[in-house]
């Protein structure tokens, strides 16, 4: 008998007279049966029993197709070979006179054609999914058509980018892999200068005014999104509202289309039509150039600038910043300029341009630069010198005039562009002005199995091809509204 009492004390140790454990024992029975909020392999207790609740949908955070607007309506045609020709009626004759003196022979005129040439420019990207990814069961469908869709809107997205900034001049030597887009193939007197303003009413009705008077009829404006919204801003003080209002009135302007001498032209706000960017704080690839090691900007010379544009009036200061490039990718931005450069009055009136000096990397490496891109803080009456990225905008690309190690590029700023600034396109979008020549249209190549991973390539080749560079006009140096 007093075996049993003795055990019977020892398993009942820590017991209370109602059957509960200690504090402790309480803690860690709670523990146990909480679904909790761990997640991995490292699940214990209750959480190891929750199944975990994925939503079954991919949230996209990135752009989609929806916002691809100029690849979606620049016509398509085919191309028939890498190099494509084509031919232009210049004028029906000279500007002679035509009048003649009775039973005179009038003088002869002829025909002017001029004979120009494009190549066509090869796009790509590679994609690979092992062989063991594609047996799991994926989340979100099958990894191999996921990855192919997400090629192709990366690509498309390079489209839509360079068929607005693609400059083919940016080589060294030879042609340059990307091809010409709106800010190289629109004739170079066909430029708007906004000044830093933000975009008005009258200033569309000029440019319209302008391609119609070389003979185009305009039909379409591709403009950012920012820009777009600044417009429609300086409707509102014109905004009427009938009353009493209606029930759940709604108020604002949705504008699709403006009414100019010219014609009817369509917005396109387009997502990838942005202020001039900002230079990276590293490479943007691994076989990008080195970065430089020197920026030089303190001469001031010539009389073709145009430093009063867009800066207080006064002597103002601004300092550079630059990267150097290749066709892989950009550089991390060279150091800061050590010293302002200040731009007086003086050299404001007379038209001084700012020598720029760069200097490249004192050791090359494998893939030397092709060109650079400029970039420069706005121009303020403060003396400093500004230490963050942010403060400098893209103002010029500059093909590199000498690849060797520590070789120099010199570039005049004649302050053509305006740093935080956009630009945007107006012409006509017909297949006889613009075009789009595709020796292949994007597609799906296979690549040969060398391991266990499917890999394949996403291709595309073409060129755009503007037929009538003066039948559209570009509008730079689009500035903000600033609305209170």
């Amino acid at each position: 008998m007093t075996v049993g009492l003795k055990s019977f004390q020892t398993s009942t140790a820590g017991m209370s007279g109602f059957g509960a454990g200690t504090d402790q024992d309480i803690a860690e029975l709670s523990k146990a049966l909480e679904a909790g909020y761990q997640t991995g392999a490292g699940k214990t207790g209750g959480s190891a029993l929750r199944v975990e609740s994925l939503e079954a949908s991919l949230k996209v955070i990135t752009y989609t197709s929806s916002h691809i607007k100029f690849w979606k309506k620049i016509p398509k045609s085919p191309a028939y070979s890498t190099v494509e020709e084509y031919n232009q009626l210049v004028n029906y004759g000279g500007s002679q006179n035509p009048f003649v003196q009775e039973g005179e022979l009038p003088q002869a005129t002829d025909t002017s054609y001029a004979r120009r040439v494009q190549l066509v420019k090869f796009l790509g990207t590679t994609r690979e999914v092992t062989h063991q990814a594609s047996l799991v069961h994926p989340a979100h469908g099958d990894l191999i058509a996921l990855e192919n869709q997400s090629g192709i809107l990366w690509l498309l997205e390079q489209v839509e980018r360079n068929l607005f900034s693609g400059d083919s001049s940016l080589s060294f030597d030879g042609e340059a892999e990307q091809w010409d887009g709106l800010d190289s193939l629109v004739d170079a007197s066909q430029v708007l200068d906004l000044e830093g303003n933000s975009i008005q009413e009258a200033d569309l009705e000029e440019a319209a005014n302008e391609v119609i008077e070389n003979f185009g009829f305009p039909t379409d404006i591709f403009l950012g999104t920012r820009t777009m919204s600044d417009l429609v801003k300086t409707f509102y003080p014109r905004e009427r509202i009938s009353l009493p209002a209606p029930q759940n009135g709604q108020v604002g302007n949705t504008i699709q289309t403006i009414s100019t001498q010219a014609g009817v032209i369509e917005f396109n706000p387009d997502v990838f039509i942005r202020q001039n960017p900002t230079p990276p704080a590293n490479a943007t690839s691994a076989n990008a150039p080195a970065a430089l090691i020197q920026l030089v900007a303190t001469s001031l010379a010539g009389t073709d600038g145009d430093h009063n544009k867009g800066a207080p009036a006064g002597d103002t200061n601004v300092s550079y910043v630059a990267t150097a490039c290749n066709r892989f990718g950009e550089s991390a931005a060279s150091p800061v300029q050590a010293a302002v450069t200040t731009i007086s009055q003086a050299n404001k009136d007379a038209g001084n341009h700012v020598v720029v000096t760069l200097t490249n990397a004192g050791s090359i490496g494998a893939f030397p630069p092709e060109y650079y891109r400029l970039y420069r803080s706005e121009a303020k009456l403060a003396a400093g010198v500004p230490a963050d990225l942010s403060s400098y905008s893209l103002i010029a690309q500059v093909p590199c005039g000498d690849q060797a190690a520590s070789g120099t590029t010199v570039y005049n700023d004649v302050n053509l562009t305006l740093p935080f600034t956009s630009t945007a396109y107006l012409g006509e979008l017909t297949p006889s002005v613009l075009t789009f020549r595709q020796l292949m249209p994007m597609m799906k190549m296979d690549l040969a199995v060398l391991s266990p991973a499917y890999r394949w390539m996403i291709l595309l080749y073409g060129t755009p091809i503007l037929f009538a560079p003066k039948k559209w006009i570009r509008m730079i140096n689009i500035g903000r509204l600033e609305v209170r």
